[in-house]
């Protein structure tokens, strides 16, 4: 029998049960509506007065039948036995009663708990109605509770089941994830919050407890990933080692080597990028040997192009300290009492500005530089105007923000905007960067030039020049070639930026044209001769190294791509083109995969290492690091974290909205 069948079945049945052979009828069959009540059963009833049409008040020709061994007999004299008039189907479903022929009869009904529309005519039984009326209220009583579902890896569904070691696990990745303390999961807070909103069996576990979890979960990844072959274009930190003695060239090249062959990568390594210290670069002077065993050294060091960039900004911003230093000031005074900045909020919603604050930049960042100025700039007239007015100085004093001051401003984010964007292009994660460097090159020799003769940013750009051209007058190997492989560019646009990088006088570059060629085929010549030999066994696939140099000759002299649009991807053209150009699209991806910076790297563990976290031993940080940045990885979001943040800082200061509300665009 269904669901519902000890108090819902219909009287359907019950009338077949009473027809069935047994201990209390003789003989078998079905006895259906027509043999007991006669041929009007199927009629709609009158509800006013219970009747069924035609047949008079006492119902049907069978109405006066009762049942003996399974066979109808006339009822007694005594008259009609009671008919129950109502089911408790109706205390939970609303009827809904149409007029036909005069008379009122059911031909529907309404669920009270769910409103949705039920068959329900005066013909037929109440028992699917109390089935639906039964489940209904069953899910009402249980909404809002935790569903007690959980679906599989393939896909399937099956019954959540509580696991302890599972939950724990979970923790120390929220935990990685959004920076918390060690002792968080301890929290009492946490505890009485995960019990009474998600789940009541669950336990806290105590800091201890906790770190062995990390231990076990960092070990199990290491295990599953460590010997994976990874795809292009992923960042993934795979050590972070405390140096507790002097950070000369001996100790950091004995940690990093440490670290590499750790990972079993000593003779898998192409290049390393690291920033401008002098210790650093001593330090690859005595790894290259040990880290020479795939293709040699020539594209092995590079140094950071965003470390770069800032060293070359910042000599610049120097000149122009003075008048930032009047800005820093002018924003500290708004922001040093809540009475200047509510007199601030209502002068602007007087004039009908949308009120926000200003935040000071950082020492160590200048691109906090240039958000500082870029959100003050449009509030020029608001906080001057408040500053004239609240801002206190001695009769004949000059005002702290003259007119001259903002010109200056002006001219200066005009100015270093580009360097900015340069900045956000090259800390890329998930689009090769290295083929953008040669542009950023151009377009920062272009701008320098075109500033060099300004009256207000003149002065400002020969120190920049200065540095510009002392750690990229010789363009490193790396960048052209990876230019070069860019299908858009080959050695034809190669040319084009090396004539106009001596129009602009950067340097003669007349004989590094063919320096570039002779590194190129060189590199190609030690591709070819540690992957010549394995290749796909078609018969359109180069099989002799001579037939690969004419591969290599055949791209260079092959016409550009103008057709690409700005989502070209340049690892799946090469991908697509591999049997073509079978040894060249080796060296081409791994070129292209060259990260042209580490900034988001060490912008990332300088979130996990802060006044929280003081107590936290070098391998948990270095645990919390690794398995941050994998997680970032699996979902995707390393691209640009910190430039995202840094911005959101400066944007998210409106003063007419809540602390914890999302600022409008």
């Amino acid at each position: 029998m269904e669901d519902g069948d000890d108090n819902g079945h219909s009287i359907n049945d019950d009338l077949r049960m009473m027809g069935e052979s047994g201990d209390d009828h003789e003989g078998g069959g079905d006895l259906g509506l027509h043999d007991l009540f006669g041929s009007t059963a199927a009629a709609l009833i009158d509800l006013a007065t219970g009747d069924v049409p035609g047949d008079g008040a006492g119902g049907g020709s069978g109405a006066g039948a009762t049942i003996a061994n399974g066979v109808p007999q006339p009822q007694s004299s005594v008259g009609p036995r009671p008919r129950k008039t109502k089911s408790s189907a109706w205390e939970d479903i609303d009827p809904i009663n149409t007029t036909v022929g005069g008379k009122q009869v059911r031909t529907g009904a309404i669920c009270k708990w769910c409103k949705s529309s039920l068959s329900a005519g005066s013909s037929g039984g109440t028992g699917h109605l109390l089935r639906h009326a039964c489940d209904c209220k069953v899910k009402v009583a249980t909404q809002g509770k935790q569903s007690q579902l959980s679906f599989n890896p393939d896909g399937s569904v099956s019954n959540f089941v509580y696991c302890p070691s599972r939950a724990r696990t979970q923790l120390c990745r929220l935990i990685a994830r959004l920076d918390l303390p060690l002792t968080f999961a301890e929290s009492p807070a946490f505890g009485e919050y995960i019990k009474l909103a998600h789940n009541p069996k669950f336990k806290s576990v105590s800091r201890q407890t906790t770190t062995r979890d990390f231990v076990k979960y960092f070990n199990d990844r290491c295990s599953s990933n460590g010997n994976a072959k990874e795809d292009y274009l992923k960042k993934k930190i795979i050590g972070l080692r405390r140096i507790e003695v002097s950070h000369n060239a001996d100790n950091i090249s004995e940690r990093v080597l440490s670290v590499i062959a750790e990972w079993g990568c000593t003779d898998k390594l192409f290049s390393v990028t690291l920033d401008n210290a002098s210790s650093n670069v001593k330090a690859m002077d005595k790894l290259k040997p040990a880290l020479s065993g795939y293709v040699g050294t020539l594209f092995l060091h590079q140094r950071c192009a965003l470390h770069l960039i800032n060293l070359i900004v910042k000599s610049g911003l120097k000149r122009f300290k003075p008048w930032l230093d009047d800005f820093r000031t002018a924003i500290s005074f708004l922001n040093a009492s809540n009475q200047r900045t509510a007199a601030y909020k209502s002068y602007c919603v007087a004039i009908d500005v949308r009120p926000r604050k200003f935040e000071l930049d950082m020492d160590v960042r200048w691109n906090s530089t240039y958000l500082m100025l870029k959100h003050l700039l449009p509030y020029k007239e608001t906080f001057d105007m408040f500053l004239t007015t609240q801002y206190p100085r001695k009769p004949g004093d000059p005002e702290l923000l003259t007119p001259a001051h903002w010109y200056v401003a002006a001219r200066l984010l005009e100015f270093i905007e580009m360097f900015y964007d340069a900045t956000i292009s090259l800390s890329g994660v998930y689009y090769p960067t290295s083929p953008l460097i040669m542009h950023t090159l151009l377009d920062i020799a272009k701008h320098l030039h075109t500033y060099e003769y300004d009256e207000q940013i003149g002065p400002v750009v020969v120190p920049m020049k200065k540095k510009f051209l002392k750690y990229w007058k010789n363009i490193p190997y790396l960048y052209s070639i990876a230019f070069i492989l860019d299908p858009r560019a080959k050695l034809r646009g190669f040319m084009n930026i090396l004539r106009i990088l001596s129009q602009l006088g950067i340097n003669d570059y007349s004989s590094y044209y063919t320096d570039v060629r002779a590194e190129l085929k060189n590199m190609f010549n030690k591709y070819d001769a540690k992957f010549g030999a394995v290749r796909l066994q078609r018969p359109s696939a180069p099989t002799t190294a001579t037939e690969q140099h004419l591969h290599l000759l055949c791209y260079k002299q092959q016409a550009l791509l103008w057709w690409f649009d700005d989502d070209f991807n340049i690892l799946n053209w090469w991908h697509e083109h591999k049997l073509t150009y079978y040894v060249l699209s080796i060296l081409a991806r791994d070129v292209i995969s060259v990260p042209v910076s580490t900034k988001s790297a060490f912008s990332l563990c300088g979130r996990i290492i802060e006044k929280r976290r003081r107590c936290l031993s070098p391998d948990m940080v270095e645990m919390l690091l690794w398995i941050k940045g994998r997680e970032l990885g699996d979902a995707s979001m390393q691209h640009t974290v910190d430039d995202k943040d840094i911005e959101a800082a400066y944007e998210n200061l409106y003063l007419d909205v809540e602390p914890d509300a999302e600022a409008e665009p």
